[in-house]
């Protein structure tokens, strides 16, 4: 708190924004609002949320008093802290956000090497392996904002063209649809079309990941036959050995022509085995009870782009502060959370994270613990 005040203090007196300083004034304006849990308001903006009486929209608003209260007193502090002519000059800005935007727009003083290198960099940014498609485009929208801030504004049309070449090449056929497709415009369009595009592929990963387990059981069981003394005819270099009475002996009836009145188990035709069905295997449901097992938090073992809501958890975790708008700081050591293995992690702080879904719409997530320990 010390040294929170005495950055005010500098701020206000002696080390206020002017063409020079820009990059001491920046690092000093975020550290004073991340001491006053006011960092959110220029990096996760808030909007008024839908007014209505459900227990919902009573927390969402909630939410946005506190963040508006917070954005006013951020606005005041930058403001405060540059000299008068170039106070006047932002004041027309009003939130936070677009007074900081504003001013790094202003004084970073974007050089061409830079703007240069950030322009190769989105032309031949390709697709990473580990990667999903939906971190891959939040990668390609995060360049796209880079080159925004440094007054490189990038077409529509060069925006999709440049999705279109970072796709992988077993994603050709995709390429090309996407390629004659008119009705693809906008960023935004050819990310809903390649995410619903990865959606498809991976739907059709656990059919095939059945068959696989459904071999694996046969070979994990064993044959069904017991082992010991072969009863049958033994086999040697030369073929069957004959019998004692000179006979060969007669093949077992499970060795026999399969009979033409029995059908297979697995698709039902008669004429041969299960085994040698060329169908596809069906899975049987035995109507066998399930086990239902409940967790008591939602866990984000990665910091990743899109969330997994659970409306029966008693608590969301991030382990990160990218998706909070609202934050408060509680003391280290008084809440922890505890995983399956016996460890734990210290909760750092609890918020309101603003979550982004399709067709435009926002859902807050209130009261969401963060622990960047969490693995």
């Amino acid at each position: 708190m010390a040294a929170s005040k005495s950055i005010i203090a500098d701020l206000n007196h002696g080390d206020k924004l002017s063409e020079k300083n820009y990059d001491v004034w920046h690092r000093k304006i975020e550290y004073l609002l991340e001491e006053q849990e006011m960092l959110e308001t220029i990096t996760q903006p808030m909007a008024e949320p839908e007014q209505g009486n459900t227990a919902q929209h009573k927390l969402d608003m909630e939410a946005y008093q506190t963040y508006k209260r917070k954005d006013r007193v951020a606005r005041i502090l930058m403001l405060s802290s540059m000299r008068n002519d170039i106070m006047l000059r932002f004041e027309r800005h009003h939130s936070a956000q677009s007074v900081w935007d504003a001013v790094k727009i202003q004084y970073r003083g974007t050089s061409t090497t830079r703007l240069r290198q950030l322009t190769l960099k989105f032309d031949g940014y390709k697709k990473r392996q580990n990667q999903t498609m939906r971190q891959h485009l939040t990668v390609m929208s995060n360049m796209i904002s880079e080159l925004r801030g440094a007054g490189h504004e990038m077409t529509d049309e060069k925006q999709v063209q440049a999705v279109i070449r970072s796709l992988p090449s077993n994603w050709e056929h995709m390429r090309v649809n996407l390629t004659h497709n008119d009705n693809i415009k906008t960023f935004d369009d050819v990310a809903r079309h390649v995410e619903l595009e990865e959606d498809r592929l991976h739907a059709e990963k656990p059919i095939n990941k059945a068959f696989i387990s459904e071999t694996k059981m046969r070979g994990a069981y064993g044959s069904k036959y017991k082992k010991g003394k072969a009863k049958g005819p033994k086999y040697g270099k030369r073929g069957i050995e004959a019998s004692s009475s000179g006979h060969k002996r007669k093949r077992g009836k499970r060795s026999g022509k399969k009979d033409k009145n029995m059908n297979c188990f697995n698709c039902g035709k008669p004429g041969h085995f299960a085994r040698n069905c060329t169908e596809p295997k069906v899975m049987f449901n035995h109507n066998h009870p399930s086990n239902l097992y409940i967790s008591s938090c939602l866990m984000l073992a990665e910091s990743v782009p899109f969330w997994t809501i659970d409306s029966g958890a008693t608590d969301h975790i991030a382990r990160d502060r990218t998706t909070f708008v609202e934050f408060h700081r509680i003391p280290k050591g008084s809440r922890y959370i505890y995983m399956g293995n016996n460890a734990s992690a210290a909760v750092l702080g609890i918020g309101t994270c603003k979550l982004d879904l399709r067709g435009g719409h926002t859902l807050y997530l209130h009261d969401v613990l963060y622990a960047s320990e969490v693995r």
